[in-house]
């Protein structure tokens, strides 16, 4: 595989919180607007699920997720997430947004990233002129944990009316690296393998049992999958080619605490990939002390490297986690 051809799967993730005096985000944001604005990001609309709570797209670089107060656009390869930035907050009055947060893990090939994200200083420079033009969010210090590429960078703004308007929500970010060869040739593209067969003989269907799954299997190999349940959703990234084989789970909007369990998710998530080391990454807009029964799960097979725990300016927390396979 040549340089060129190396794809990158490390996602940029943002999301964008409003007010209620916003209105209902989904009736202004339409699928052809939102196809519009993704433009200038460099990716596009492959599929979609429009759910009675929300509106669920597959990108040809991740996803992109609409409720009525907030947005959420997932991106990999060298895409410029920043971009979608302006558009997005004017679906409606600057006012109205309470919390801007951008996070991603480290690059495989940074060098290879457009500008600012080719430059952890820059990217953080760039956000802050964002937030600084845009809003009258106060900007949080920039977040960096982990080393090497375990790292997890978290950049955000956040309003006072965010420690009132946000309620209690949970999100839970895996990035993987390393997947067994056998497992990761699951998403090769060959006779007779669709996305179908892809999310059933991977184990992917046994996250959550009673998502409805909107699967994209991507030409040559690579896979994209959202799950809707409810207001709870789940989004998987696989990119398993050998040299930066990767894949990423994100859910959020699940009651962690009295029905989805850490315990049956994270295990079976594990399972599909079975990767040589991972990041997970809890961030909830209320606080923890990361000692919550609730997130703990015992993972056989891996050792735990780092945790932190951060308190975020909106009354939240991050708890990040690094580990490793132990052989």
């Amino acid at each position: 595989m040549t340089t060129d051809e190396r794809f990158e799967g490390v996602e940029k993730r943002l999301e964008i919180v409003f007010s209620p005096t916003a209105g209902k985000l989904r009736e202004k944001l339409t699928e052809k607007l939102l196809e519009q604005i993704l433009k200038d990001v460099k990716c596009h609309i492959v599929s979609r699920k429009l759910e009675e709570k929300v509106d669920a797209y597959l990108l040809s670089t991740s996803s992109c997720f609409v409720y009525d107060d907030r947005v959420i656009v997932k991106t990999c390869g060298e895409t410029e997430i920043f971009k979608c930035i302006e558009s997005l907050m004017g679906i409606t009055d600057h006012q109205n947004v309470v919390s801007v947060v951008y996070t991603r893990g480290g690059f495989f090939w940074p060098e290879r990233q457009p500008f600012p994200h080719n430059d952890d200083i820059e990217e953080n420079k760039e956000f802050l002129k964002l937030l600084e033009k845009l809003t009258k969010l106060k900007p949080m210090k920039a977040l960096c944990m982990g080393t090497g590429n375990k790292k997890w960078h978290v950049l955000g703004g956040f309003s006072g009316d965010s420690l009132t308007s946000q309620g209690d929500f949970v999100t839970v970010e895996v990035s993987m690296r390393g997947l067994d060869r056998e497992k990761a040739k699951v998403f090769y593209e060959k006779e007779n393998v669709t996305k179908t067969t892809m999310t059933e003989e991977s184990g992917i269907c046994y996250i959550f049992p009673n998502a409805i799954i909107d699967a994209h299997a991507f030409d040559k190999c690579g896979y994209s999958m959202n799950g809707i349940e409810g207001k709870g959703i789940s989004t998987i990234h696989v990119s398993p080619e050998d040299e930066g084989s990767f894949a990423s789970f994100e859910s959020f909007g699940y009651d962690f605490k009295n029905e989805k369990k850490f315990e049956h998710v994270i295990p079976t998530v594990l399972k599909c990939f079975s990767p040589k080391q991972f990041t997970m990454t809890v961030y909830s807009t209320v606080p923890l002390e990361g000692n919550e029964l609730e997130l703990k799960v015992d993972l056989k097979g891996y050792k735990c490297l780092e945790e932190k725990i951060h308190k975020l300016d909106n009354g939240g927390s991050v708890v990040y986690q690094s580990f490793e396979f132990e052989a």
